[in-house]
């Protein structure tokens, strides 16, 4: 039997503890066979957890921007800087280099802070738990890798896995995810899952749609806890052929974990 694949790069640390190598698997990238490139999601969580390590601290934001693509087979690095520092918060800069040349720029804080309390308060998901909701193949929206690393359980909205669908329009988006290989939900597998707020695009407009992100920023309330979360996905707005799409991420007793925003080219389908 295969064994269950991540959804994460493997990051080796350099000499300085500042930069951190990876290598781009073809199994973490989607899009057509003669132009796949690495899943942003997946950058921005490369990203996390560089600045994680550089500063022994849990990320509270980061935000990232797509300059180029990573495709299989490139060597990036991830580099970060320590832009200023408090007895609490490291506010970083992010670069990362694919094959020597800027693929992605950003920037990000991490810190902790006792004692603060929570809000808002938890609130039970007005959903069906994920046993109750149908899985949905997003192998047509995104791609057959992100299939195979994620499942998702449609809990309202619309998530067409067939082709010629077609819709009313207007819906917002709610899926449960979790990693197929049974990893722990932290930071990095959060943003990875927001990455996905491309599914919402074709319930909002009522026909098959996708997109291609500029940008990636999430910001984190709570550690996640659980199998599952809940990602609650809304097109925000849509103009000059983009999209602006808005991710609520939470668990399964109704805790913030998450939230998160990208923009999008905007592409539209025939529904063929």
């Amino acid at each position: 039997m295969t064994a269950p694949l991540s959804a994460l790069l493997e990051l080796g640390a350099g000499s300085d503890g500042c930069a951190f190598a990876a290598a781009v698997p073809e199994r973490l990238c989607v899009g057509q066979a003669d132009r796949r490139f690495l899943f942003g999601g997946i950058a921005l969580a490369a990203c996390i957890e560089a600045m994680e390590r550089r500063t022994a601290l849990p990320a509270i934001f980061a935000s990232v921007q797509f300059i180029a693509a990573a495709h299989g087979g490139d060597a990036l690095l991830f580099e970060t800087d320590v832009a200023a520092g408090g007895r609490s918060v490291r506010q970083c800069g992010l670069t990362a280099r694919r094959e020597g040349e800027i693929f992605l720029q950003g920037h990000g804080a991490c810190g902790r802070r006792e004692g603060d309390r929570g809000y808002p308060e938890p609130c039970v998901p007005r959903v069906p738990p994920p046993g109750q909701c149908p899985e949905r193949s997003v192998a047509r929206l995104l791609s057959s890798n992100m299939q195979a690393l994620l499942e998702f359980r449609l809990a309202a909205g619309e998530l067409p896995d067939r082709a010629g669908w077609t819709g009313e329009g207007g819906a917002e988006l709610a899926c449960w995810v979790r990693p197929r290989d049974g990893s722990p939900i932290d930071r990095r597998l959060l943003a990875v899952i927001a990455d996905c707020a491309a599914l919402a695009l074709p319930g909002a407009l009522g026909r098959p749609a996708s997109g291609s992100s500029l940008d990636n920023m999430i910001r984190f309330l709570a550690e996640p806890d659980g199998d599952w979360v809940l990602a609650m996905m809304r097109v925000e707005g849509i103009g000059d052929g983009f999209a602006h799409v808005g991710t609520r991420i939470c668990s399964p007793a109704g805790v913030p974990l998450a939230l998160a925003s990208q923009s999008m080219a905007l592409r539209l389908w025939d529904g063929g």
